[in-house]
């Protein structure tokens, strides 16, 4: 039998529990960094993204369209010069978003500005036939328009949706707001007649506003809108059109004095997009 030979000791090494932890902890504090920088990048590239697609100063080209006939064929009271769209910027027409709006909002009224143009126009229609008379609802004082007929005008047009805080560009799709009108005639020297479609005044109770609906939107907002008389309601809780009662003011003395001129129910339809 062999002699055993003396016992060496077997070696086990013992992991360095002090640098295992500190190794873990640089991972981690690498991934934390590197998440947190990734999160950054994340939010400052959709914040670059919502930038790029809202209007970043000054007013926002619209196009609008005005018809001229109902469903039925009938025409409207106020409709197209039969010159297609009224594009921003061309043959003098102004439409846009305004951005100075009231309450601090940007963008939230339309407006259809013609008095710089000498080619496009729209017509409207004031006849006894629309004329509120003595005993119809609303009837205020008699109608005493500055023509009777109808004619074509270098109109300008537009809503008051911020004044009562509400904003057409937020709006969503399927969405409707009321909101104030104003359809101005060309000014004289000390004066110029005025159509109130709702109570701008503060004392037109009898004045109806126009329903503003969003069609569709893309990330800047709504980008489709029609605008129409605010629909009736049947009895069996269908709608059918409706037809705007406004006020004729006829506003002078140096802008200081408003006379009731009579009210008239217009109607019309009117499309406007962005661009």
């Amino acid at each position: 039998m062999r002699e055993a030979g003396p016992i060496e000791p077997v070696k086990i090494e013992i992991p360095d529990e002090p640098n295992q932890r500190r190794g873990w902890r640089e991972n981690m504090n690498r991934i934390s960094v590197r998440t947190i920088l990734f999160s950054f990048a994340f939010i400052f590239l959709l914040g670059v993204i919502a930038f790029a697609s809202k209007p970043t100063g000054g007013n926002v080209p619209v196009t609008a369209y005005l018809s001229d006939f109902n469903a039925t064929g009938v025409a409207y009271s106020v409709f197209s010069d039969g010159g297609g769209a009224y594009k921003d910027g061309v043959s003098g027409v102004g439409s846009y978003l305004v951005q100075n709006g009231y309450n601090h909002i940007e963008w939230g009224d339309w407006r259809l500005d013609l008095t710089n143009s000498t080619s496009r126009q729209v017509a409207v229609t004031l006849n006894t036939a629309n004329a509120v008379q003595p005993g119809d609802p609303g009837y205020t004082a008699p109608a005493n328009p500055p023509y009777w007929g109808t004619k074509y005008w270098y109109l300008h047009m537009e809503n008051k949706c911020s004044i009562n805080s509400l904003d057409m560009l937020t709006m969503l799709p399927g969405s409707k707001i009321n909101c104030i009108t104003l359809f101005r005639f060309p000014s004289t020297v000390k004066s110029f007649y005025r159509l109130d479609l709702g109570n701008f005044l503060t004392y037109e109770p009898e004045a109806q506003e126009v329903q503003v609906s969003c069609n569709s939107s893309d990330s800047g907002g709504c980008n489709d809108w029609f605008i129409d008389p605010i629909p009736v309601v049947n009895a069996d809780g269908s709608t059918s059109p409706g037809k705007t009662r406004a006020r004729l003011v006829l506003v002078s003395g140096n802008l200081m004095t408003y006379t009731d001129e009579g009210d008239f129910y217009l109607t019309f339809h009117i499309h406007v997009t962005r661009p």
